[in-house]
């Protein structure tokens, strides 16, 4: 029985010292991450969605991805991702992968985000707010824009050929540079008991 022991403990010390080796020899090789998407040079519009996927080579264990942004937007965490960019320009798309041995890689890649050129589009337009002399005109647009009212006492029912800034009619208020989704403009100096009629102008 005595020798059964000895012989049995030998074994697993053997075995230990195998997978000893096996695990500085893993260790060794370390961590390599690498950004699988985007690819570097990508294109992207504002507010497109941009894939994120990364991968690793001679890992121990679960690894785990930080991803970072150039401009600021908010990190996500894990292997495959989303983010959409709000403003244009260069970007620099980080990835931080670690293993549960602490060996750790950092990649980059470069991607360039162009600017929105799509019209607003213009919905939700109401006059509230009407007193004697003066109106509030409000409406929505589909992405930020600017907000300017043209009116008139004349019905101007197809612009067509009409020229800016106010496409044939008689008045605008100033143009708010400011862009906004959600716009409204105050009119003043009306004149009592008279019918306008108003087009609302919104630029992207």
């Amino acid at each position: 029985m005595s020798n059964f022991v000895k012989s049995f403990s030998f074994v697993a010390l053997a075995l230990l010292v195998l997978l000893t080796g096996v695990a500085i020899t893993a260790n060794a090789a370390g961590l390599t991450a690498s950004i699988t998407s985007p690819t570097a040079g990508s294109t992207f519009t504002v507010g497109q969605t941009v894939n994120l996927s990364a991968d690793s080579t001679s890992a121990i264990g679960a690894v785990n991805y930080i991803w970072s942004f150039s401009d600021g937007t908010a990190g996500r965490t894990g292997q495959n991702q989303t983010v959409t960019f709000a403003t244009a320009g260069a970007k620099t798309i980080t990835v931080l992968a670690g293993d549960a041995s602490g060996s750790t890689d950092t990649k980059t890649v470069s991607v360039t985000v162009t600017g929105v050129s799509t019209k607003p589009v213009i919905s939700n337009i109401r006059a509230i707010n009407i007193t004697q002399t003066g109106v509030t005109i409000t409406w929505d647009t589909d992405i930020a824009a600017t907000s300017r009212v043209i009116y008139d006492t004349v019905s101007h029912p197809d612009i067509t050929g009409q020229t800016a800034p106010n496409f044939g009619y008689a008045i605008s208020t100033p143009e708010d540079a400011t862009k906004v989704t959600s716009h409204s403009v105050v009119i003043t100096g009306l004149s009592p008991a008279t019918k306008y009629y108003f087009r609302v102008i919104s630029q992207s």
